[in-house]
């Protein structure tokens, strides 16, 4: 039978209900540790494992059975290969020094929690690269809330763990980094779960991903994150090289980190990401920095950090304290300009970095600003980059990231960029977040210094030095939006301002679209609502049936079309090429190239159409680089789109007469005069038992009115009851064929293997059944005749899997067999290229609400002018009048009321 890989989606699925089993009442930041630890030592020993048959038998021709026991025992032969002893392997029991037998870590049952310790204590003592990094940070008897953990929960996280199909080695996944993927989806959950606490280790992907590509690291570098928290810029770093189709292992990862559990965090990660060199400490950097050369700081290419606002810390403890100029006060939580003087001493000649700050650094006075003058003085700041609101998971207070280059350009010398993209975000429940197109325009400004009016400026030292080096990004980029134009003639006397509707010119022209079809001249400067704009919810309409508006989205289409005939033609690559990183760059500037002329979508949100796709589709291209075009990453909806049309119509003709069923049997049932109690639920079942009730009260009467009613009540019963079968056969009949379509399903991208296994697996074990209650005399007659009922029952079952058996072929072969790698490789381009259509739709549909909202803002500012509201007032208070009149009152005295 094929060896079905682990995919990123199932291992996904998988950590998160483990999290599951131990939420209850704790929050992520009080059980995060015991899933990492409990990943951590199944892969450690799944690795192992495998490690050591490669050793058996490499040594098993020239040891005999004691010298190859011993062996195997030595760390020696292990290699690279993390060395697990046996009290932390997975499936393996032992003999203690005591005799006693010690069951596999999988089958622990009592003091569970001391024996996971063990097992950490014990893969840590064995292995120096994790000196420190379980035992001191993991302890699976912690007291969490008012209680330890019971066994109960530790037996079910370990049989979850358990699973049979969850190998965590390599060759069982999809694409050999899965592990690293699935780890940082996890981290990303439990910091979403966390809330504020979530910021202590985890910062958002979006913005690391903006950090990075504005330092730019490449191969060869050595990168540097000194409050590293769980590794996601040193993992990100090494990504971004390889998307520059460079070779990441040359990339030296550095970090740092106070806390430790984040720092062990942060080890494994590593470590599960195959980085087992990344060079990562425990202690804080402000006083005990520990990355040296020969004996002093040590530097490096770059340097990305999101150091945590607002610390104290003490200048006593502070060791090489020669890296910073000035010291701010040591109790009044304003650590965060150490940080930088830190990276900044860290910093190669030709480095840069790129950390988060608050904007107080930028403004506030004191030794701050001493420092401020210090860093623009010595023309070390590249950027400032205002970020947007409510970003980060452990603060709400505005951030920015201050860029800093040893190196800079000879024509930005004493110049500073400043950026302020704090309009241009993502709104989202908890958190906004940075879109692809927000990171692409901040780099695009970034990297080619450009100036744009509200957004970006190069500003001189001696602005700066005349603003008393004041570094407020408003001061220097006043986002503020212009104030909105209101025209009082307009409002009074009616009609729209001509120069207002001109301004939103740029909109029109991306649709090509004819303000005329909204608006009527009327006379200069004004125009008038077109008679068919009767109302707001008009506007849309018209918009949406424009043959421009239709032709430029069938024009994007049509571009859309002829660009993915080149991403075909790349795809097709990638099962026998690793050109992973040069398929990522040439689709994205061929998609630019298709779709700037048309002036729709600019440069940035085209960027975000195609970076939004990539992000989705980068673990299914990794997957066809290292497993083919795999049946695993079809959906289900193409496999039944393609293969099973038929049984999908079917399906939909049962709901729909299900459908209608269920409507009759409602409207029979509440032709029924039944009263039900209160809050009590209606059913076919109660009220059937309340009309046989009323049908036997009346019988054996022969009045005629009692016998209508009698055959009334039974006309009622038979209509509840029919109806009622009719539902019920209908939702048998769904089922069944729901459950059919599943397994055709199954068969066309798995085959039958497994079936055919499980089906003979079942049937192996009802003979053993039978052959042992043969084997055995009966005592009695009774329980003869009992052996023998048992014996034709396990028979019977028996012949209905063989009967499953025999026809399985047959079943695979009415669904045209299993799915072909040429289907699959259809169907897999197919659902690629839906989503990039789907986001390219969405970035479309975007702009046309905004050509929407330009004509209905107009519409909400002019649409009724003051004449109109008094005209509409005079004839309202003369129909009341009328009113008044008729009714007999005295309409002097209304007006007079009215005066």
């Amino acid at each position: 039978m094929k060896k079905k890989k682990i995919t990123l989606k199932k291992l996904e699925s998988f950590l998160f209900g483990a999290a599951d089993d131990l939420r209850d009442k704790l929050d992520a930041s009080e059980y995060k540790e015991f899933i990492f630890g409990m990943l951590f030592l199944k892969r450690m020993s799944d690795v192992f494992e495998v490690k050591r048959e490669e050793v058996r038998r490499k040594y098993s021709t020239t040891c005999n059975k004691e010298e190859l026991a011993i062996l195997i025992e030595d760390k020696e032969p292990y290699g690279e290969t993390f060395f697990v002893p046996r009290i932390a392997r997975w499936n393996e029991s032992y003999i203690n020094n005591k005799g006693e037998l010690v069951p596999a870590l999988k089958d622990a049952k009592e003091n569970v929690g001391e024996r996971l310790n063990q097992a950490i204590s014990q893969l840590e003592a064995e292995n120096p690269t994790l000196e420190g990094v379980l035992k001191n940070n993991i302890d699976f008897n912690a007291v969490k809330g008012k209680t330890k953990i019971p066994d109960s929960k530790w037996i079910n996280l370990l049989s979850r763990f358990n699973k049979p199909d969850l190998v965590l080695t390599n060759d069982n996944f999809e694409f050999p980094d899965l592990l690293g993927a699935a780890y940082e989806y996890l981290i990303a959950e439990f910091a979403d779960s966390a809330g504020k606490k979530g910021g202590e280790f985890y910062t958002p992907g979006e913005v690391v991903r903006l950090m990075v590509q504005l330092v730019k690291p490449h191969a060869n570098m050595e990168v540097y994150d000194p409050t590293v928290g769980s590794g996601g810029m040193l993992i990100q770093s090494r990504q971004f090289v390889e998307e520059l189709g460079q070779n990441p292992d040359t990339l030296r990862l550095f970090g740092q980190d106070s806390k430790g559990t984040v720092w062990a965090i942060c080890k494994m990660n590593m470590i599960l990401h195959g980085i087992a060199d990344a060079d990562i400490e425990n202690a804080d950097t402000i006083e005990d920095p520990r990355h040296l050369e020969a004996g002093t700081i040590k530097k490096f290419d770059r340097i990305l950090a999101n150091p945590p606002f607002s610390q104290n810390y003490d200048k006593s403890r502070i060791k090489f304290a020669h890296r910073f100029r000035h010291f701010t006060p040591e109790t009044s939580k304003k650590a965060d300009l150490m940080f930088v003087q830190h990276m900044i001493a860290s910093l190669k000649k030709s480095g840069v970095m790129a950390t988060v700050m608050p904007h107080g650094v930028l403004f506030r006075g004191g030794k701050e600003k001493d420092i401020r003058k210090d860093i623009v003085d010595d023309n070390l700041i590249e950027a400032i980059i205002s970020l947007p609101p409510a970003l980060f998971y452990n603060t709400g207070i505005p951030a920015c990231v201050l860029v800093i280059n040893k190196s800079k350009a000879d024509h930005l010398r004493d110049k500073i960029l400043f950026i302020n993209a704090d309009r241009e975000f993502a709104v989202g429940k908890a958190q906004n977040k940075l879109r692809p197109e927000d990171i692409e325009k901040i780099d695009f400004v970034f990297t080619n210094k450009i100036e744009i009016a509200k957004y970006s400026r190069l500003v001189s030292r001696d602005e700066i030095i005349n603003n008393d080096y004041n570094l407020n990004i408003r001061r220097y980029v006043d986002n503020t939006p212009d104030s909105e134009p209101e025209d009082v003639k307009a409002h009074l006397l009616g009609g729209v301002p001509k120069v207002e509707v001109q301004s939103h010119a740029k909109i029109f022209d991306k649709f090509g679209f004819d303000p005329a079809l909204i608006f009527t001249d009327r006379s200069e400067p004004y125009a008038d609502f077109h008679p068919a704009i009767s109302d707001k919810q008009n506007i849309k309409p018209v918009i949406d049936a424009d043959e421009n508006t239709q032709a430029v989205f069938k024009q994007m289409h049509n571009e859309m079309a002829a660009w993915w005939g080149l991403a075909q033609s790349d795809f097709a690559k990638l099962e026998n090429n690793n050109i992973y990183a040069q398929i990522r760059q040439e689709l994205l500037a061929s998609i630019k190239d298709n779709f700037l002329p048309i002036g729709v979508l600019d440069q940035f949100q085209t960027a975000g159409v195609f970076v939004n796709w990539w992000q989705t589709i980068k673990y299914d291209l990794k997957t066809i680089i290292n497993s083919g075009w795999n049946q695993t990453l079809i959906p289900d909806e193409y496999l039944i789109a393609k293969f099973f049309s038929a049984e999908t119509t079917a399906i939909s003709e049962t709901e729909s007469q299900l459908s209608e069923a269920e409507a009759n049997l409602t409207e029979a049932i509440e032709a029924v005069e039944y009263e039900a109690e209160e809050e009590e639920k209606v059913t076919a079942s109660r009220v059937k038992s309340y009309l046989k009730d009323e049908i036997k009260s009346l019988e054996g009467n022969e009045d005629e009115t009692k016998a209508a009613e009698i055959a009334d009540l039974e006309k009622q019963l038979k209509a509840v009851t029919q109806f009622e079968k009719e539902v019920k056969n209908f939702k048998a009949d769904l089922k069944r064929q729901k459950y059919e379509l599943e397994r055709k399903v199954h068969f066309k991208r798995e085959g039958i293997d497994d079936e055919r296994e499980a089906l003979t697996g079942a049937m192996g074990n009802k003979q053993r059944e039978i052959t042992e209650l043969l084997g055995a005399a009966a005592p009695n007659a009774k329980a003869e005749k009992s052996r023998q009922q048992k014996t034709k029952s396990l028979e019977e079952d028996k012949a209905r899997y063989a009967k499953t058996l025999a026809g399985l072929e047959q079943e695979l072969a009415a669904i045209g067999g299993v799915i072909t790698a040429e289907e699959a490789r259809e169907l897999i381009l197919l659902k690629l290229h839906d989503l990039i259509n789907n986001e390219l739709l969405r970035y479309l549909n975007a702009e046309k609400r905004a050509l929407v909202a330009a004509f209905e803002k107009l519409w909400d500012k002019y649409a009724v002018s003051a004449a109109q509201i008094e005209s509409r007032r005079e004839a309202a208070i003369t129909e009341l009048k009328g009113y008044l009149m008729e009714l007999g009152y005295l309409v002097e005295a209304f007006e007079a009321a009215q005066a």
